[in-house]
């Protein structure tokens, strides 16, 4: 029995962090799909919500930055929505008002779900561009993502938002994760569609929104994933780009992961995934999101059978040895901080401290433990600084 539980965690295991990127390169190539055609006659018009809960530290660079972008005036919305705020975020928003921007006060706090239903029934523009108070976009950011619209079976579009993690005390295996996660999303997005957005910018039509229940807690994901089903594809605009300030500490990292942890397990109770009727889809959905989820799980069956099969022989007690050292590698790391400065223990500490919160998140998920309102996380600066040349992956 043993041995069939470690050759099929192992097997899972190999597929989920390489078999999958790998075949993605493959059938990329031999059915790589454009998405971005030609520069349309007329650009649509947006609306550009901004979901805001005591964002007074960002709030004011964020709508500069929005009335900055290189896009028609004419045709973009700004809306602020403010979720229950109980500082100047408000106060901020209302100043921007004569030069346009909209101000949607909810006095009670009831999550962001609820606070993106009602500003998008207010929203104006043929295309809802949905964004965070502390991403800010690169001038030509919501051109880039509103031109694969264009393709009319292209019901949304995602970019690159690079986190300023540099300054945290984990920010070398996150850049390491980001990375290797924007070339498979890249290889997705030709493929056949993405399973998910980044929830820090991207653009959706306005007639494939609908509305969230009030308890989602993954609400992009939940929006992405009603497209995907509703026979759209999500694609990936890498020319598109904005910044993120990240978070300073680990455990604040581990709290964000676990929250999405528990938010997917959400979206699988609801059945909001690709229908049998869209095969590919389907695929990339198991490969990237449900074989990734149940990820600590096939360590832990791994580890344990490893142990079991110790006298099976030399590979398995190396194997062993291999394992005990990364995890021990990473409980180092979680006391020493500076450790996590290199590139080998930064990635090895990220990896297990991400696992860790995945098992964590499945189990608040499957238990109905995570709340739906969130919790502002520190951030290391206002976000507005430009990216880095070294995370900028080509198409």
């Amino acid at each position: 029995m043993w041995h069939y539980v470690f050759w099929i965690s192992l097997g899972l295991l190999v597929y989920m962090l390489l078999g999958y990127p790998l075949i993605l390169l493959v059938v990329r190539r031999l059915r790589r799909r454009r998405s971005v055609p030609a520069e349309p006659e007329e650009l649509p018009t947006v609306t550009c919500i901004i979901p805001a809960h005591n964002e007074e530290r960002v709030l004011q660079a964020k709508l500069e930055n929005a009335l900055a972008l290189d896009y028609p005036r004419d045709r973009l919305e700004i809306v602020v929505a403010s979720d229950g705020s109980a500082d100047r975020t408000v106060e901020i928003a209302q100043s921007f008002a004569p030069r346009g921007v909209r101000v949607l006060e909810f006095s009670a706090r009831r999550g962001k779900a609820s606070v993106l239903n009602d500003a998008c029934a207010e929203a104006t523009g043929q295309v809802l561009c949905l964004c965070d108070a502390n991403v800010m976009f690169q001038r030509d950011a919501l051109q880039h993502l509103v031109r694969p619209l264009d393709d009319t079976q292209v019901g949304a579009v995602t970019g690159v938002v690079l986190l300023a993690s540099e300054e945290s005390n984990f920010g070398e295996g996150e850049s390491f994760y980001y990375l290797l996660e924007r070339a498979v999303q890249l290889a997705e997005s030709d493929v056949g569609s993405l399973m998910g957005v980044d929830g820090g910018m991207y653009v959706i039509r306005r007639e494939l929104f609908q509305a969230l229940p009030a308890e989602t807690i993954l609400d992009d994901f939940a929006i992405s994933m009603q497209a995907v089903r509703n026979g759209q594809r999500v694609v990936y605009q890498p020319l598109a780009r904005a910044t993120e300030s990240g978070t300073p500490t680990a455990t604040q990292e581990f709290r964000r992961r676990l929250r999405m942890a528990a938010g997917t397990v959400q979206i699988l109770k609801w059945g909001y995934f690709p229908r049998l009727r869209q095969p590919v889809l389907l695929w990339q959905f198991l490969s990237h999101k449900l074989v990734r989820w149940v990820g600590p799980w096939l360590l832990l069956t791994l580890l344990l059978a490893n142990i079991a099969l110790w006298s099976a022989g030399p590979f398995f007690q190396g194997l062993l040895v291999a394992q005990l050292a990364v995890y021990a590698t990473a409980l180092v790391a979680a006391v020493y901080v500076p450790l996590r400065g290199t590139r080998v223990t930064g990635v090895v500490f990220y990896f297990v401290m991400s696992q860790f919160a995945m098992a964590l998140g499945v189990i608040r998920g499957l238990l109905n433990l995570q709340k739906v309102t969130w919790v502002q996380a520190e951030r290391l600066s206002d976000g507005s600084a430009e990216p880095r040349p070294t995370e900028q992956i080509s198409p």
